[in-house]
C-alpha cells in the first residue's frame, strides 16, 4: 500500500504540511497498493466501484484519525491551554471531486460544507503544523508544532496491515447488500 504525504505541488507551506497544495487542506493521501486491487478483482464488475475504494479507505484511516486527534489533545496552546476541541472535531475522512472519481480520500481537518465558519474549522491547523515555515505577511506564526506528521509515521504500518482486513469487512458487505437487494441498488 502507499501512503504519500503530499505528493502533490503548491505552496512551500503546503508541502510542509502534507497537503495537495491547497490553502485550506492539511492532510494525508491515501493511495490503493496491489494487495488490494487484486482483492478487488474477484468481486463482480459492478462492485469494482471507486465508492468502495472510498469506503475502505475512510474505515481504514480510522486509526489515523484517532492518533491525530490524541496529539491535538496533548498539544500545549498559548495561556497554559491544551488541546483544541475546534480541531479535534474537525478531524475526518475528506473527499474531493476528483478523490471520489478513483476512489480515495484524505485525512485532516475539515474546512468546508457544515465546517465553513470560523467556529468550526480547523482552517488555522495548518499554520500550527508548519509554523514559521509557512512565511504569511499576515500573520507571525511561532515555532511548528506537528500533529499530523508524527500521527501519520506511527500509524503507517498498522493501516498497511490493515487494508486489507479493512477491505474484506468492506466488501462483504457490499456483497450481502448485492445479494438481497440486487443490481439495481447499484445503477
Amino acid at each position: 500500500m502507499g501512503l504519500s504525504f503530499g505528493q502533490y505541488g503548491g505552496s512551500k507551506g503546503a508541502k510542509l504540511s502534507g497537503t495537495t497544495g491547497t490553502v485550506n487542506r492539511v492532510g494525508v493521501n491515501v493511495v490503493g497498493m496491489k494487495d488490494l486491487q487484486n482483492f478487488m478483482r474477484r468481486f463482480p464488475v459492478i462492485l469494482q466501484t471507486p465508492k468502495n475504494l472510498e469506503r475502505i479507505f475512510r474505515k481504514n484511516s480510522k486509526p489515523l484519525q484517532d492518533k491525530i486527534k490524541s496529539n491535538i489533545a496533548g498539544m500545549s496552546f498559548k495561556k497554559g491551554t491544551t488541546g483544541s476541541t475546534q480541531l479535534e472535531e474537525s478531524v475526518g475522512f475528506i473527499t474531493t471531486r476528483k478523490s471520489r472519481a478513483i476512489g480515495g480520500g484524505y485525512v485532516g481537518l475539515k474546512v468546508t460544507g457544515a465546517y465553513r465558519n470560523k467556529e468550526k474549522s480547523g482552517f488555522y491547523g495548518a499554520w500550527i503544523e508548519v509554523g514559521r515555515k509557512a512565511r504569511s505577511p499576515k500573520y507571525k506564526w511561532g515555532p511548528s508544532k506537528p500533529f499530523i506528521g508524527p500521527a501519520f509515521k506511527s500509524t503507517k504500518r498498522m493501516m498497511t496491515t490493515n487494508m486489507l482486513k479493512d477491505a474484506r469487512v468492506v466488501m462483504f458487505k457490499q456483497v450481502k447488500k448485492l445479494r438481497k437487494v440486487g443490481t439495481a441498488a447499484y445503477k
